[in-house]
Formats: C-alpha cells, sequence, structure tokens
C-alpha cells in the first residue's frame, strides 16, 4: 500500500483509520525511516509531527526522549494514537486535532525538529506550500519524508529554493516494504469495499497479501546559524 496514492477528506481517514493500524503493525514499513530519525535527534528535543496518524514516528521519539507535539485533525487515528499512548504510559507527547494550516507559529516557541512524513502533500498548499511553513516556524532542523516514485513529481531543489533561512543537509532514499498483510480474505473484500476499487491479493503461509514497494526520501535542513 503506498501512501501518496491515498486521498480524500478527514472523513475517509476516520474510516481508513482501522486498515492504517493494521498496515502499520503488521509490516516494516516505517522501520528504516524511524532507524534514520534515532540517529539525528537527541533526548530531550521538542519535535512538531505534522500528520502524525497513529503515532508510527511521534511514538519512538517520544521513546528516545523528545518532547513531541503531534498533528492530526482525524478523529479516527487519533483514538488509535491515543489508545497507544494511554497503553505504552507515555506522557511526553501532545496530540492536537489540527492541520498543518491551522496551527499557529508563535516565535519564541520554536521547534527543534519539524517533520512530516507522507502528509504535506494533503495539506492545501500541497508539498510547496507545507514546506514553505516548515521554513517560517524556525525551528532547528526541519525533515521531509515522502513517498517519490508515485504520482507526485517533487522536485527538491526548488522546494529548497523557496527559502534562505535553512541550509540543505542531506537527500536519503529508503527502499521500503509497503506490503499489506491480510488475516483473511473477508479482510481483503472489506478493505476493497472501503477502497472502492480491486486489489491484487497473493496468499502468502496461508493468508492473502498485498505484495508492494516504494521508495521514500528523507530530505534534511539545518536552520542556519
Amino acid at each position: 500500500m503506498n501512501l501518496t496514492r491515498l486521498r480524500g477528506s478527514v472523513d475517509f481517514w476516520n474510516h481508513f483509520a482501522p486498515w492504517y493500524e493494521k498496515w502499520l503493525s503488521r509490516g516494516a514499513y516505517h522501520m528504516p525511516l524511524t532507524r534514520e530519525l534515532s540517529q539525528m535527534v537527541e533526548p530531550g528535543w521538542r519535535i512538531l509531527d505534522i500528520g502524525a496518524g497513529t503515532g508510527a514516528l511521534s511514538i519512538p521519539m517520544a521513546a528516545l526522549g523528545c518532547s513531541v507535539t503531534a498533528l492530526e485533525p482525524s478523529p479516527g487515528m487519533r483514538d488509535f494514537f491515543s489508545g497507544k499512548l494511554l497503553s505504552f504510559g507515555i506522557e511526553s507527547v501532545t496530540l492536537l486535532p489540527l492541520r498543518w494550516e491551522e496551527f499557529p507559529i508563535e516565535k519564541g516557541k520554536e521547534f527543534d525538529l519539524v517533520v512530516a512524513c507522507n502528509s504535506l502533500h494533503l495539506t492545501a498548499g500541497g508539498i510547496t506550500g507545507g514546506m514553505e511553513k516548515v521554513f517560517a516556524s524556525g525551528a532547528a532542523y526541519a525533515c521531509l519524508i515522502t513517498e517519490v516514485n508515485q504520482s507526485i513529481f517533487i522536485d527538491f531543489k526548488h522546494i529548497s529554493a523557496l527559502q534562505d533561512a535553512y541550509a540543505f543537509l542531506s537527500i536519503r532514499r529508503h527502499a521500503v516494504d509497503s506490503s499489506f498483510y491480510f488475516e483473511s480474505m473477508d479482510e481483503v473484500l472489506d478493505f476493497e469495499e472501503l477502497l472502492g476499487r480491486g486489489i491484487e491479493a497473493e496468499m502468502t503461509d496461508g493468508k492473502p497479501m498485498q505484495r508492494d514497494s516504494t521508495e521514500v526520501a528523507v530530505v534534511w535542513w539545518e536552520l542556519k546559524k
């Protein structure tokens, strides 16, 4: 399942949330992404996670000792996220029901890192408009994580050229497994009904799966001194 192919209103994401959580918990899509973040962030950092979903990045960063503000407009996604925070006893995450467009940037309350993972293409200004606001935030570091081999063309040099406050640090590309592992064919049929289209499922170890892969770019900028 490739995330950048999915579109819809908040209502769509509410209905999609249980399937997102199944896909997340059964697969390994985010493992190389959390590994890279763990090599960059430091305990005590204040982090803003845009479009946090059910906590795929926020929870690991909180586990590293960071204080995380997570923006997630979908109540369905937030329900799963809140449940995991309670289950894990995590108190260093503040979960807000806001879109990036609605979040107020307050000077003097800058973050150490603003990260957006497969979320800015869903904002009103798209990736370009979303990154302009990220650069305006004054965060010490900015990190854009997005699939790069799907229907969205992304010119990272153009995005970087939108501003002059940040220095480009790096871009790394990760080949990730985005397969969806189902428990039964009934799950496949229910998922197809939600999407409004069929999917190609094959049997592996007696269970159906939608085999898929994608390439994800992780792009870093640092605020100039």
